[in-house]
């Protein structure tokens, strides 16, 4: 009976992890739902780790290989992450290296008032 509650959330965890794989990145509207799947996921990880701290489990094989589709999507995941990351890395760059020569092109002009008093002998 351990194996097959162990089996239901594994299985759930996949569907969560395929879940953040297929959303898009590029749609803001997908981070609320990227925010609420991560949490969902971390919440079975938590539940699958204290069921595998029960006296007596094992994972049956079936259970194995359903942890290594996980683990291979989780690790698509991150490098879909790191790829976007990078992304907002370089254009973040470029916003700030286009503000510095913007600022060096456009110096404040000053004038001085004054008054200049020649002395006529």
């Amino acid at each position: 009976m351990k194996s097959s509650a162990a089996e239901n959330l594994l299985l759930e965890l996949r569907d969560i992890t395929r879940a953040i794989s297929d959303l898009d990145l590029e749609n803001e509207a997908d981070y609320e739902s990227l925010h609420s799947l991560q949490y969902d996921q971390a919440q079975l990880r938590e539940q699958i780790d204290q069921l595998s701290q029960m006296n007596g489990f094992s994972y049956t094989e079936s259970d194995k290989s359903i942890l290594l589709e996980c683990i291979k999507l989780e690790k698509m995941n991150n490098e879909a992450f790191a790829q976007k990351r990078q992304a907002a890395r370089m254009e973040l760059n470029r916003i700030n290296e286009s503000r510095k020569s913007k600022s060096a092109y456009l110096g404040e002009y000053t004038q001085h008032v004054g008054y200049f008093i020649d002395s006529q002998q």
